[in-house]
């Protein structure tokens, strides 16, 4: 029997709308819920990170290379209050989309997941010693990284239930337009 492959067009006003509906979907059928905030924190995290130039930096010599997260975190004591705000939440960022969605990369990197797990707590945590906000909520990034484990498990399985094949079919290339994400799924019939 032939597999074939469909484009699948997602129609969604944005990428954080699609990522915060289906999101929502899991974390309805879960044994322990995790707060709303959360989901959307989540979802506005997955749509800035859509684009695959959040992933590297490029260095001195213009070579583009993967940023390295424990760096940028030690690299940080060093810059003003804003860009340490900025950082911390970068490298928060990174660990909940990395691990949240590309775990099986984290699986073979060293150091172990847990070193990566301990990393984004920290940061977040660090994050909230600086005042950091999202939406006037107290503590947010407190109990963010208290919950980050949580959170990423619930990415996991919305991952899982897309079947994304590959760490390409996530990110975008960087263009104007992100209104609609082109992804191929197996097996999808599309009427």
């Amino acid at each position: 029997m032939n597999e074939k492959k469909h484009n699948l067009v997602l129609t969604d006003n944005s990428l954080t709308q699609f990522f915060y509906n289906d999101l929502s979907k899991v974390n309805k059928n879960s044994i322990c819920p995790i707060p709303e905030e959360f989901i959307l924190y989540s979802s506005e995290v997955l749509d800035k990170y859509a684009l695959s130039e959040k992933f590297y930096h490029i260095n001195e010599q213009g070579v583009l290379n993967e940023k390295i997260l424990g760096l940028s975190f030690l690299e940080a004591e060093n810059k003003s209050l804003s860009e340490k705000k900025s950082i911390y939440k970068d490298i928060g960022d990174s660990i909940l989309v990395q691990m949240g969605f590309f775990h099986e990369r984290i699986q073979v990197k060293n150091p172990a997941p847990s070193y990566y797990l301990n990393l984004g707590k920290t940061a977040y945590s660090n994050a909230q010693k600086l005042d950091c906000r999202f939406y006037d909520i107290p503590n947010f990034y407190q109990m963010l990284a208290t919950s980050l484990e949580h959170i990423i498990k619930l990415l996991k399985i919305m991952k899982n239930s897309h079947k994304f094949d590959s760490f390409q079919q996530y990110l975008l290339e960087d263009s104007e337009d992100h209104s609609n994400l082109f992804m191929t799924k197996p097996d999808l019939k599309v009427s």
